[in-house]
């Protein structure tokens, strides 16, 4: 089970586990999973690229990851869609394979 979670105060994702849907290699579920995780942390490395966050956090070590930032002022608005709209993709996974994804967020 993959176990995915939001933290919007901190602008931060976590992610822990497999999906384990089908065998390494093959795990769709996983795949997509990974492809919203690397998208998150390319948009915020490129935005920090920009001047636009700090404190970048990124791990993404098999079973583990998370990205986390510290927006500028004015760029708050601004990471926050960016984080909803890829957390977006994650609840979408959770409701549609819920035997492989867990999703929660948090204040």
């Amino acid at each position: 089970m993959v176990e995915i979670t939001y933290y919007r105060s901190y602008n931060r994702v976590t992610i822990t586990g497999h999906a384990l849907s089908n065998e390494p290699g093959k795990d769709l579920v996983c795949s997509a999973v990974s492809s919203l995780a690397y998208t998150l942390a390319a948009n915020v490395q490129q935005l920090e690229e920009s001047g636009y966050v700090r404190n970048i956090h990124v791990r993404m070590d098999p079973g583990d990851y998370e990205v986390s930032c510290t927006p500028t002022t004015r760029m708050r608005s601004v990471v926050m869609l960016i984080y909803q709209a890829i957390c977006l993709g994650f609840a979408s996974l959770a409701v549609h394979y819920p035997d492989n994804v867990r999703y929660d967020e948090h204040d």
